[in-house]
This record gives C-alpha cells, structure tokens and sequence, in this order.
C-alpha cells in the first residue's frame, strides 16, 4: 500500500508541497475555493512558479471574486476600509502576475447575473504533482485559513493520483463530474451537490456499516448527515462530533448545541477555530476531503472526498488529530432562541434547496 501522510497545520502542508513542487516534472495542478492576494496566496503562486513544471495551472472558484476574507467585495466595508480595498487589489495583482510567469489561472463556476447562481460553489481543495502526488483536505489560499486548525493529506495512490488530473481537466473545461471511483488505497467520490444523491446514499452506506464508533470532525455539520447519525445511534454506536470552539459560521455552532440537547452523541470540540472535515469509524475507515457534511453541500456544491482504510494513515490521524480534541466547556452557552432560530433556517434551507439546487444545477 503507497505510504500517506496527515499533513496538519499550514505549515507541514507548506513544506511538502515546497519538496514536491520542487521536483515535478510534468505538471503542478492547485485547487481551491479560497484565493487571496496576502501572504498565503503569494507562497503559493513562489512555490509554482519556482516548480520546473512544464503545466502549472491554478483553478479557483468564482466565491474568490466576490468575497474577500469572508467580506463581500461589494459591501460597505469596500467603502468604509481603506485596508479591504488594498486586499481586493492585491488578489487580481497577484493573479495577473501568476499569468505572467506562465501559470494559467481560470475561475470555475460564474456566480451569474446578479448572483443568482451564488450557492452553487466548487468547494472542492486539491493539489495534483505529476499525477501521483495528490493532496486533498480542506486548506484554502488565505491568511485565515492558514490560520486555523485544519489538514491536508497527502496520497501517492497512482490511479487517485490520475483520477484526480482528469477531475481538474474536467473542472478546467466546465464539467463537473459525479462518480465514485475505486482507487489503489480506497474510494473516491467525486460529488456535485443533488445531483450525486445516489453518491451520497453510497457514502453514507459507509457511516451506516459502523458497528462500535462514529467519530466526525467538521465545523458546519447538519443535515442530512445528523440524521443518518441518528439511525446509526439508534443501533448501539458510539458518536462523537468534534466541534470548533470558535466557530466563523454560528448558525452551526447552534445546530450542534440544540442537538447535543437529543442526547444521541458526545460533543467534544477544538480550541479556537477548526475547519477540518473528517469521519473515523470504527477506528478502520478514515473519510477525509473537502466536504463539510451539511446542506450546502449535498444540495448545490462540487466536493471531493476520500475513503480509506490504510491502517497506518488512521494511526497517524489519531496521533496527529485526535490526541488534540478535548472536553467542551460549551453547555452554558447554549441559547434556545438561538438555536431555534438556527435550526428554522437549515429546516427551510433544506425544504427548498432541493427545488431550487434542481433548478440552478444543468446538466452537463
């Protein structure tokens, strides 16, 4: 079995793709939803143009075009921030200068006229070397994201590897595919929001087969993956939600706090803010990509997720991820308004996101 690594933190994700990057030959594939012009996005553009590979290409979802450290371009903080204004140039800066040293840079998934097409996002993070190197987790090209707790993984599944080149040449052309694909170590779903909802009852046939544990680690859980916990609760398993205690997006902080109150799971959490994205079951299968597990997801976003089961790669992930994960000193800041109020969202957000990710969603 190829050997694979829990790259965790920015920085250890940094270094290796710098030695690989350095190395290539053929081609250096990124990815990502988040592209910003500050200190992480310059190291990226340092690490591709420095790699002596001959296809360099950088995809990044339209989201980075009109939000900019989690601020919308057009916004009063445009107006009001001198500061914000300076970041906004620098991100099309930097992207024009990555063209200029031969990097081909393309923006997937327009957000349409007056943005009408804003949820469907290509949230998919990913780096491709030489077609056998390939990274996947949930780090963008930001400050902030760099910031937070979260991982990439490094693989050298040969037929992932391939897989994934043509994923981003797909991507690259407009297509967005829906599939699972066995690899060398595992299973790759390659989902895009419902149209992949057989994809999904397949993924969550894995969650289903547990027989002792659930342990699921992401900052924005909801439905349908609380519900599928719920039936699997109800056979017996332990589960546990890891949780960020700072948490960028509240709505789902309270999601987590109104349905610890069902007594279904243990919730544990991370300090400061996490964005990682994880599932261990039974301590035998680790699931990890760019997935979030939520609504957003399954009904209008591209994501890519792996399955393993590589028994060394689970260890390292205990080792490296679990070992950090505490106590959660959450319980007096639960707040019944609050999260009535945040579960009355998710509850009308996923009575019509099937109508409306249906509608926006075109075949290809």
């Amino acid at each position: 079995m190829a050997q694979s690594k829990i790259l965790l933190g920015s920085g250890s994700f940094m270094r290796r793709l710098e030695d690989v990057a350095s190395t290539a030959k053929e081609s250096l594939l990124a990815q990502a939803m988040t592209f910003e012009g500050d200190d992480a996005g310059k190291w990226l553009i340092k690490v591709m143009k420095a790699s002596p590979a001959k296809d360099k290409r950088l995809l990044i979802d339209s989201y980075s075009k009109v939000v900019i450290n989690d601020h919308f371009v057009l916004s009063k903080k445009y107006l009001a921030d001198k500061e914000f204004r300076k970041e906004i140039k620098s991100t099309r800066k930097l992207i024009d200068e990555a063209g200029e040293a031969g990097i081909e840079v393309k923006f997937t998934n327009p957000v349409g006229f007056l943005g009408q097409k804003y949820p469907l996002r290509n949230h998919k993070k990913m780096v491709v070397v030489d077609g056998k190197h390939s990274f996947l987790g949930g780090i963008n090209f930001s400050d902030h994201n760099f910031a937070w707790h979260d991982m990439m993984v490094e693989l050298s599944d040969a037929k992932l590897g391939s897989s994934l080149t043509q994923d981003f040449a797909k991507t690259w052309d407009g297509t967005n595919q829906s599939t699972a694909i066995k690899t060398d170590d595992g299973q790759l779903y390659l989902l895009n929001g419902s149209k992949s909802k057989s994809l999904y009852d397949d993924f969550f046939g894995h969650i289903k087969s547990a027989k002792n544990s659930v342990q699921i680690i992401s900052p924005y859980i909801s439905e349908p993956l609380l519900g599928v916990l719920r039936s699997v609760a109800d056979n017996g398993v332990k589960i546990t939600i890891v949780s960020p205690q700072e948490n960028n997006k509240s709505i789902f902080k309270n999601i987590i706090l109104s349905e610890q109150q069902k007594g279904y799971f243990e919730l544990k959490e991370y300090p400061g803010m996490s964005h990682m994205k994880a599932i261990l079951i039974d301590d035998e299968k680790l699931i990890f990509g760019s997935s979030n597990y939520d609504l957003v997801s399954y009904y209008f976003e591209q994501e890519v997720v792996f399955v393993s089961q590589d028994n060394d790669l689970i260890q390292d992930f205990k080792k490296k991820v679990l070992s950090e994960v505490r106590e959660p000193a959450v319980n007096d800041q639960f707040s019944k308004l609050a999260t009535w109020k945040a579960v009355t969202l998710m509850n009308l957000l996923d009575k019509i996101g099937s109508v409306v990710s249906k509608t926006l969603l075109r075949p290809h």
